[in-house]
Order: structure tokens, then sequence, then C-alpha cells
């Protein structure tokens, strides 16, 4: 099982976290065992980050935990605030076999229709295989996770044409099963300043 923590960072500026990254790889807490992947996005002058946590069901938060005793003061000594997550229980995860590549742009985009279920999920993912979108090779990650009896997105991307095409031909999908709320809801798509991948 996997948890989807999501922060609000209160005066966390590209600068600070630049600093957080430094300062976490200096205590050895820079890739926490656990963390299956970290993005951090959003305007430069209040970044918002996402991380993905291995987590055993019995054990709850877990791994976090331990990491959030060496976060917690580190924060602070920046002057920075951490807010309570959000945190969500991770649906599925996809995430393409590959070499890594640079590239100047990536984009975090995250999709919430309202009242999306497995079963409409399930239907749409298949839509898009037949497609041919349903892991295309500029998406670095995807995870869907569940918000009470609802589904919802997070993805990473290397390219917005790439990303446009995949959620165009979702909304094709939604339209044609009559699933008119998801094709209405359109994807919120932010920069990405960084990404740890500790899947790898």
């Amino acid at each position: 099982m996997a948890l989807l923590f999501k922060f609000e960072l209160a005066i966390m500026t590209v600068e600070t976290y630049d600093r957080l990254v430094v300062m976490l790889e200096e205590t050895g807490a820079g890739s926490p065992p656990g963390r299956l992947y970290h993005v951090t996005y959003g305007p430069k002058d209040r970044l918002k980050v996402v991380d993905v946590w291995d987590s055993p069901p019995d054990l709850g938060p877990g791994q976090f935990q331990e990491f959030a005793e060496t976060l917690v003061p580190t924060l602070k000594e920046l002057g920075v605030v951490l807010q309570e997550p959000d945190v969500y229980r991770v649906h599925s995860i996809i995430k393409p076999q590959r070499t890594a590549t640079r590239v100047a742009r990536r984009l975090l985009v995250k999709f919430d229709p309202p009242g999306m279920n497995v079963g409409q999920s399930n239907e749409i993912a298949k839509s898009l295989d037949e497609a041919g979108l349903g892991a295309p090779a500029e998406r670095l990650y995807h995870v869907c996770y569940c918000d009470g009896d609802e589904l919802r997105m997070i993805s990473v991307w290397e390219s917005e044409e790439a990303l446009r095409a995949f959620f165009d031909q979702l909304a094709r999908t939604a339209v044609d099963r009559e699933m008119t709320e998801i094709a209405r809801t359109e994807p919120v798509i932010e920069e990405v300043h960084h990404i740890i991948d500790g899947s790898q």
C-alpha cells in the first residue's frame, strides 16, 4: 500500500526549498527510505509538495513519520511552517520504464473530477490504453489516489503537447461513456521545480 501526502508550505520559496534540499542531504535524509516519489511545484514564492510513500497497512504513515523527525526541525531552522499534510490512500501508480532525461521544463497536472469512481477510472484507462495513450513516454509519473469514495489523479509530464493529447482523449472517452462531470473537468497544470524519484 502507498500513501500520498500533499503539503502547503508557508513562505516556501525556490531559494528556501533549494537550501532545504542541501540541508537534508547533509543529514543523510535527502532520499529517505520508503519515499517513492517527491515533486515540488507551483509559484516560485509559494511552492507546494506531493510525496508518495510506501506504507505497510499496519504502520499507518510509518516511514514518513521517521523522516518528519528530521524534516520539521530543519524547516523551523529555515523559518518555514509545515502545515499538517492532507494524506490519501493511493489507488494506482504508473511509472514508465525509461532512462533519465534532461529537459528544460516539466509540468505537474492535477485532475480532480467530481464523482469519478474506480469503475469509471478503469473504463477510461482501458480506452486510453486502446488509443495508445495509456503509458506515454513523456509522462514521468502518474498516481491515482482516493479522496473519500472519489478518485483523483496527479501526474508529472515532460511535454505539454503530450499531456494535452492525453487529457483530450480522456475527455472524449468520458463524453462517449456519458461521464459528464469528468468530461467537463479541466486539468490544472503547474510548473515543476524539483523531482526526487525514490523508486529507481
